[in-house]
């Protein structure tokens, strides 16, 4: 395949930093080779140099278009998914770039990867050799049709996708695969069935209209929300267990809760102490507003705030933690104050950190933090603070 030519992998990696049109202006030089498949190498393996790091070092690998790059979960990510299932025989029905696969794969006794659209799946097909993965069974065509007439196997993994058709996004019921129509098929071929769904997915509303859902995995990467997993147990029938996960470099922040612990946490409420915590994103994501407060004994300022304050510092909290300097008011006087530099966020206030930043005349940058907030019923204050 000339895209795996030395000369053509030495050529993209020397215009690593180049984007895809300075590519394009060069075809006139190469006529002889295919410009605009390197290029949609070149985009893929820049994606790949963050995103995937074991493809990206691979010269053997190949790409798919921007969409598949953009859509394909990342390393990280796909590692976890594999402390969630880790043993038997498995199928991925909407394979795509096959990310998740090669990681559930290097776990599994064997795995099926289905993929509808066949140059993708023969991509895949390739890098799976590339990367020497041995153990996937490549099958082109709709996974769902594909499993109707699969024995019985050990886990099925889906990542059903937004309904061309559908705007909304906020219920399974808009993906296609349909999995609320299909649980039952799912649970005739296997024990377990492991559900990823983007984080803008409403995870009450996901848990009313599936069943036998045994765990939810938050997923964040660095404090951004990537996914959210919904693990299916055969008969299942106890409370779901919450995983609030933040994949950090240093460490994994972890915070377990059920909806019940939710629902009956009670909180202590207070104005700003020394400290001001913000839980990370996957805990604010899955809801868990009372339980981290009740978990590391915190006062809320505001029950719709979800800020958090003590009088000592709490170090283990999973999220951010800050110093506080001042709590201002907003008269004239209190404003003169603030300081002209700093990273200013609204929570449960009611204008929008755009519209605050230029009515208070503060630039972005520097070493303070403002938080707009809500305390006790309607009072508005200003807290500035320094990070720990």
């Amino acid at each position: 395949m000339q895209i795996l030519d030395a000369y053509i992998q030495k050529f993209i990696n020397s215009h690593i930093n180049s984007s895809a049109s300075d590519l394009m202006l060069k075809a006139s030089s190469y006529p002889e080779w295919d410009m605009k498949t390197i290029a949609q190498q070149l985009v893929g393996k820049q994606i790949a140099k963050k995103k995937l790091p074991t493809w990206f070092q691979n010269n053997e690998i190949l790409y798919p278009v921007r969409l598949s790059m953009e859509q394909c979960s990342s390393e990280t990510t796909a590692k976890y998914k594999t402390t969630i299932i880790n043993s038997g025989r498995g199928i991925d029905l909407t394979g795509g770039f096959g990310v998740d696969t090669i990681f559930l794969s290097k776990q599994s006794e064997s795995l099926i990867y289905c993929e509808r659209n066949e140059d993708l799946a023969s991509l895949v097909n390739h890098n799976f050799k590339a990367l020497n993965q041995h153990n996937c069974e490549v099958h082109v065509g709709d996974g769902v049709e594909y499993l109707k007439n699969l024995k019985k196997i050990d886990w099925i993994y889906v990542d059903p996708s937004r309904r061309k058709e559908s705007q909304r996004i906020y219920r399974l019921e808009d993906c296609e695969p349909n999995v609320i129509d299909l649980i039952g098929l799912f649970f005739d071929k296997a024990e377990n069935v492991l559900i990823k769904t983007a984080p803008l997915l409403d995870i009450q509303q996901t848990l009313r209209d599936l069943k036998s859902v045994k765990e939810v995995h938050v997923i964040a990467v660095n404090n951004d929300c990537k996914e959210v997993l919904y693990l299916l147990e055969k008969d299942f029938t106890g409370e779901t267990q919450i995983f609030c996960v933040n994949l950090k470099k240093e460490h994994i922040e972890e915070f377990r809760f059920t909806l019940s612990e939710e629902r009956e946490a009670l909180n202590l409420y207070s104005e700003p102490l020394e400290y001001i915590y913000e839980a990370n994103t996957a805990i604010m994501k899955a809801g868990a507003f009372k339980s981290i407060a009740s978990k590391y004994e915190l006062y809320k300022l505001q029950k719709n705030s979800h800020l958090y304050t003590s009088q000592n510092l709490i170090s283990e909290f999973p999220g951010r933690i800050f110093k506080v300097k001042e709590v201002l008011n907003l008269d004239k006087k209190s404003l003169t104050k603030l300081p002209k530099k700093a990273n200013l966020a609204c929570r449960n206030y009611p204008h929008k950190v755009e519209v605050l930043k230029k009515k208070l005349k503060i630039n972005d940058g520097g070493n303070k933090y403002i938080f707009a907030t809500t305390i006790k019923e309607k009072q508005l204050k200003l807290i500035v603070c320094e990070k720990v």
